[in-house]
């Protein structure tokens, strides 16, 4: 994230693009080839194509004198093609674990892991593998995603870019608006499947005052579409259980709390829904929990959109809650939740400033 905010020309780009981003497509790949079986899942086998594919593209881009345009094409085409990743991995994974029968805790934690690593190619991947090929490992301080998002954004509107002068940060983005956006998403969801909706409050919390401050947003520089997705899966996870209950839900808001100081943003989501059961405890972070292993297929396949700039598209694939936590890491902050039994549940998402001490 820090590295990201740095970049503001295109052209620049082009030396961390040859550099970073074909040696990652060629980590994925070669973790795939790391599972045992991986051959016969579908839905590994496409992604091993896919990255197959996409590493081939860019290794045939002219880099000695760059057409950025050309750079564009590729990198938008890459990102359509990739959309599904998420669900598509996750459902792999699952279908995996069930045809080799890996299904202790350890194991599952293992593949925990390995999408996580897979997800944002974070320095585990090369743990892995170098510790298969008895190699030093290099850490890898920006996601794949992210690197190429920021290249189109920043690339001018004549070769196909969006020409954003800050890319996809926004130095000034309010998580107040962004709470209220999610809010009114993850609504909007619950009415189109129950017919009603839970109320909610969002308000601002400032370091040094009493109480909310209605005219005091929160602003701080951050990837939007991140903080989006966190929010949009713990108030999606939140009001569907508001509903759910039968005690009446316009005594119960779901509350949203935007607190901030000078180093850090702290955001708590809490319900008064019943809580988590005592018994699933940190299953809810795990890929292997959700309901993407319960689907025969991957039918997101048709479904049009990016997985993170549209949270409905994963909607049941039960891998939302472990991405959260693992774009809120990688956002350099932390997702954590804590289970009331017979009350309700409050989710807490602290994220740092940049240029404030992790």
């Amino acid at each position: 994230m820090r590295q990201i905010v740095t970049w503001r020309n295109a052209r620049d780009m082009v030396p961390t693009i040859q550099k970073e981003v074909p040696k990652r497509f060629a980590l994925r790949i070669r973790l795939i080839e790391t599972l045992d079986g991986w051959q016969a899942i579908p839905e590994l086998v496409k992604m091993h194509d896919l990255l197959t594919g996409w590493y081939r593209d860019l290794v045939l881009l002219d880099y000695k004198n760059p057409d950025l345009a050309s750079f564009v094409r590729s990198f938008k085409s890459i990102r359509d093609e990739g959309r599904h990743t998420i669900a598509l991995s996750a459902s792999g994974i699952y279908k995996l674990r069930n045809k080799l029968g890996k299904f202790s805790q350890q194991e599952t934690n293992f593949l925990d892991e390995w999408l996580d690593g897979f997800l944002l190619s974070r320095s585990w991947v090369h743990e892995v593998l170098d510790c298969a090929c008895g190699r030093e490992g290099v850490p890898e301080k920006i996601g794949t995603n992210a690197l190429i998002d920021q290249f189109i954004a920043i690339a001018s509107k004549e070769d196909g870019g969006l020409g954003r002068p800050t890319g996809i940060t926004d130095p000034r983005c309010n998580a107040s608006n962004i709470c209220r956006f999610a809010a009114q998403v993850s609504s909007y969801m619950c009415y189109q499947r129950f017919g009603t909706e839970p109320k909610y409050i969002v308000q601002d919390y400032q370091a040094g005052r009493v109480g909310p401050q209605e005219k005091s947003p929160c602003y701080f520089s951050l990837i939007p579409s991140y903080l989006r997705y966190i929010m949009c899966e713990l108030l999606k996870n939140s009001f569907r259980a508001t509903l759910l209950t039968e005690i009446d839900i316009s005594s119960r808001p779901v509350h949203i709390r935007v607190c901030n100081d000078v180093h850090h943003v702290a955001i708590l989501v809490s319900d008064e829904a019943g809580g988590i059961p005592f018994e699933v405890g940190d299953q809810i972070w795990s890929y292997m929990y959700g309901t993407a292993a319960k689907i025969g297929t991957v039918n997101s396949f048709s479904t049009e959109g990016d997985e993170l700039d549209n949270p409905e598209s994963l909607t049941g694939y039960g891998v939302g809650l472990p991405c959260a936590r693992l774009y809120a890491r990688y956002l350099g902050g932390k997702l954590s939740l804590t289970s009331y039994p017979s009350y309700g549940t409050q989710a807490h998402l602290i994220l740092p400033r940049l240029g404030s001490p992790p």
